[in-house]
């Protein structure tokens, strides 16, 4: 009886030692299925074993796209990295929402102008993976670190801005200036991702200064409206002027150049009776007399009979061109 015993218990045994070995394989099955991943052509992976990066080159630790495989999840960690995609980060700490003057400013966000007024903003940050490694291992804490990095920067150039400017004329200085320096302490605590953009999404003075800050914005947008308006006149009319006033140079050199060409022969011809007088007075008085007299009898239309001196002997008889009267 205790033999039979024995023996159906060895029988037990090994059948369950039989069963439980293909229920080892089973598990290792599925084990090692598990640990086989994909990765999408818009993003690489990297795997964190025990919490620690695997690979010794950055070959080995950046997976590229495709199948691959991993220990079980307790063992390997799989961190997926979205290299290709823009990701957007809304930074609004320095923006709240209702009126921002009150018990809960310190809540509500705000940023302090060089000129110590109040404005609030609401940013939106553009960002692309560089450093994949980088990323994964400070996956958990990117966007707090970049929420903090670049509220700083534009809180430091916000603060040596007039609110005029800030609300007006110089929003795309602060952009751009915010990119650049937000780049460059991502770089220098490395991070492992690139900004691409940064937008002021909303941008406002406290409540009760709105309609005067309207107000403002109004005026500096009517000022610039008036200044081109200026300058499209100057370009329109200083050129019309300039021409204007080359014309009346040209006619005024002309004039002056005719002017002198009639006193020019009026003096050749003068100086050239001259000479003839000198020679034979007589002569050319009487036909300088007889020419001069003609043209006034031409004018008048009336005969005139000059007598000799004295009323006696022979008569001059100028001839009149006119109609006798």
């Amino acid at each position: 009886m205790k033999q039979k015993s024995m023996e159906l218990f060895e029988g037990f045994l090994n059948t369950g030692i039989r069963y439980f070995k293909w229920v080892i394989l089973a598990a290792l099955a599925i084990i090692l299925l598990t640990g086989i991943y994909k990765v999408d052509s818009s993003e690489v992976a990297v795997v964190l074993r025990f919490g620690a990066l695997t690979g010794a080159t950055p070959e080995e630790q950046i997976k590229q796209p495709g199948l691959h495989f991993s220990l079980p999840s307790f063992i390997d960690e799989v961190v997926k990295v979205p290299v290709e995609r823009v990701q957007v980060l809304s930074v609004g700490s320095l923006y709240g929402s209702g009126d921002l003057m009150g018990k809960a400013i310190q809540s509500n966000g705000y940023v302090i102008t060089g000129d110590s007024n109040i404005v609030r903003m609401n940013i939106a940050v553009k960002y692309k993976i560089s450093d994949p490694v980088a990323y994964a291992l400070r996956v958990g804490n990117i966007s707090e670190a970049l929420q903090g990095i670049v509220s700083g920067e534009i809180t430091a150039l916000v603060s040596g801005t007039t609110v005029d400017d800030v609300l007006t004329t110089e929003k795309s200085t602060l952009i751009s200036k915010t990119m650049k320096n937000a780049q460059a302490v991502i770089d220098r605590v490395g991070l492992g991702v690139t900004i691409t953009n940064v937008e002021l999404t909303e941008i406002a003075p406290p409540s009760e200064a709105l309609e005067a800050f309207n107000n403002a914005t109004t005026a500096s947008v009517r000022k610039q409206t008036l200044i081109q308006q200026a300058r499209d006149y100057e370009e329109s009319t200083i050129p019309d002027a300039q021409a204007q006033a080359q014309k009346l140079i040209a006619d005024a050199n002309s004039a002056q150049a005719d002017k002198v060409a009639k006193a020019t022969a009026i003096s050749e011809q003068f100086m050239a009776l001259y000479e003839q007088y000198k020679r034979n007075p007589s002569v050319v008085y009487n036909g300088v007399f007889r020419t001069r007299v003609s043209e006034v009898l031409k004018q008048s239309g009336a005969t005139i009979v000059v007598p000799e001196t004295g009323g006696k002997g022979t008569r001059l008889i100028l001839p009149n061109t006119g109609t006798a009267q």
